[in-house]
């Protein structure tokens, strides 16, 4: 009997594939204080535009909401699936370093500028464990959906908003190790893409621990990384990073 090289390839890559011995779903949340950082430029092709968030805005940290819902499952060849929720939402107020255009609005160096950030990020991610025993390695894809608006207000400039929204898809990677008999586990996650001249990187160290009624808490650093490159006319290169610390509870 003749067999198929690419079937058996197929076949052997499956029964690699981890699946749970039955449904858990886990619903958690975490507070992130993260630092910001990096620049912002709408409108434009000229670097010498572009906005700092910290020397022109008056940008500093920023407590943000994290909440997410995990679903694994023993069902063969389906993923698993986790949907997440970022929402940063931060005003600042600054004096301006030098003049430059944003938008339709020409601001002035040394005005006053009064500033609002909303940033968010809701995430679809679809994935596999291709082995899950102490250490347990997950992959597959993020789709990323980002709605975005920054406003600036200056005392003489006038006030200006850039909106951007849209799907960004990513690869998505998770490296887990459980301590055996502690209910400790360490591990390592994120989304990260990159086309044209853009970049984005989303990445998570944590230590989590869970107890005996299937309830926990997690510790971790996130890393925020948006390389936009005339993304919905809008250009940005900026840091959000910081620890975290959230609860869990497993079904």
């Amino acid at each position: 009997m003749r067999r198929n090289p690419a079937l058996l390839f197929a076949l052997l890559l499956l029964s690699g594939i981890s699946r749970a011995d039955g449904p858990i779903l886990r619903i958690g949340g975490n507070l992130w204080n993260s630092d910001i950082d990096g620049r912002l430029r709408y409108s434009s092709d000229d670097p010498s535009n572009d906005v700092d968030l910290r020397r022109d805005l008056g940008y500093d940290s920023s407590t943000t909401g994290n909440y997410y819902l995990r679903l694994e499952h023993p069902l063969p060849l389906l993923p698993n699936a986790l949907i997440s929720n970022t929402a940063i939402k931060e005003s600042a107020s600054g004096h301006l370093t030098h003049t430059f255009d944003y938008g339709g609005s020409h601001f002035i160096q040394s005005e006053d500028v009064d500033s609002s950030l909303q940033f968010h990020q809701s995430d679809v991610i679809l994935y596999y464990n291709i082995f899950d025993t102490v250490a347990s390695l997950d992959v597959g894809v993020d789709a990323r959906y980002i709605d975005s608006r920054t406003t600036l207000a200056g005392s003489t400039s006038g006030t200006e908003t850039a909106s951007v929204s849209g799907w960004v898809p990513l690869f998505y990677a998770g490296l887990g190790i459980d301590l055996p008999l502690t209910g400790l586990s360490v591990g390592a996650d994120g989304s990260f893409t990159g086309y044209r001249s853009s970049r984005l990187y989303d990445v998570s160290l944590y230590a989590s621990f869970t107890t005996s009624w299937r309830a926990g808490a997690d510790l971790g650093y996130r890393y925020l990384k948006l390389n936009l490159d005339s993304f919905d006319d809008f250009t940005a290169d900026a840091e959000f990073s910081g620890p975290y610390a959230g609860l869990f509870v497993d079904f």
